[in-house]
């Protein structure tokens, strides 16, 4: 039975996810930025161009929160927007250039931090990691 010096397998995973999850938005602020912001970003770096609503609804935000995030992205030139080729009236959200530099490099020192502490460890260590994240890989599949 867990206690809060003893947790379960299920609560150490869940409070292994949210300190790492903490020290890995460290490196956002680090360049000025919120979780919100670098994860939106990423969004548009790896899966293309959108709407806001549909931006908002991956980001799990409003619509609202969402085009004001937008608007501020824009403003510092992470983001643009452009005429969607399928309606008339709408617009989408492509990120930048500059977006994407900005991704790409809070992205690495994300992993070199994680590789780091990886490098360190035994070897049979990492291959218990890899096997436990093979084990785990469905549970961070989002929810359709």
């Amino acid at each position: 039975m867990a206690d809060d010096k003893h947790p379960d397998d299920a609560e150490r995973i869940y409070l292994f996810v949210q300190h790492l999850g903490r020290r890995l938005r460290d490196f956002d602020r680090e360049v000025g930025m919120s979780h919100r912001r670098f994860s939106a970003l990423a969004g548009l770096a790896f899966e293309g161009p959108t709407n806001v609503g549909e931006l908002a609804a991956f980001e799990r935000v409003k619509r609202p929160a969402m085009t004001r995030l937008v608007q501020d992205m824009e403003r510092d030139e992470l983001v643009e927007r452009l005429a969607d080729p399928h309606d008339g009236r709408g617009v989408r959200i492509r990120i930048t250039p500059r977006g994407r530099a900005l991704v790409k490099r809070v992205r690495e020192r994300k992993i070199a931090f994680v590789r780091t502490h990886l490098q360190n460890l035994a070897a049979n260590d990492r291959a218990a990691i890899r096997l436990a994240f093979t084990a785990l890989d469905e549970l961070a599949e989002p929810i359709e």
